[in-house]
């Protein structure tokens, strides 16, 4: 949101400079010139003081809080979060999708990769429990984000 009052500010100024030979962006009514005039105010003015306000903003954008420092661990590097990566990330892993997968995500959020198999491995086959252990070097249990546990089960992608 404030990225688009910035935007909008600011382009708000440029439209304020504008040449003439663009009179979409310029009035040239006099009547909506002097009515601005009367009340104290001009175009020029008031559009100076909302680009002001933006680069006053600009600061605050920058320090926003805009990534999640975690990102590669929900499917995009060798290790997966397994408390907060989505289940279709487990297709990576031949075998644990999607019993394996749907299981672990179920029983989220985990401690450590030791809790997994306290949780897991009594609901699991010896078979299962084998590919399991083929990709636990591969599992790692951070901290559970609201933003992404919330889509856990389903990140609305549709093929």
């Amino acid at each position: 949101m404030m990225r688009k009052s910035a935007l909008l500010a600011l382009v708000g100024s440029a439209a304020a400079f504008a040449p003439a030979a663009m009179p979409s962006l310029r009035s040239t009514n006099a009547a909506s010139c002097m009515q601005m005039q009367a009340d104290g105010v001009s175009r020029r003015d008031l559009l100076s003081g909302l680009a002001a306000a933006a680069v006053v903003a600009a600061p605050a954008l920058a320090n926003a809080d805009t990534e999640y420092a975690n990102i590669p661990f929900l499917g995009g590097s060798d290790q997966v979060d397994v408390n907060n990566a989505n289940i279709r990330v487990y297709t990576r892993f031949p075998g644990m999708y999607p019993t394996i997968a749907g299981l672990m995500v179920k029983n989220t959020p985990y401690k450590d990769t030791a809790d997994i198999k306290t949780k897991l491995f009594p609901k699991l086959t010896p078979k299962m429990q084998e590919i399991y252990m083929k990709y636990d070097k591969n599992l790692i249990a951070l901290k559970p984000a609201p933003e992404f546990v919330e889509d856990i089960w389903n990140n609305g992608l549709y093929r």
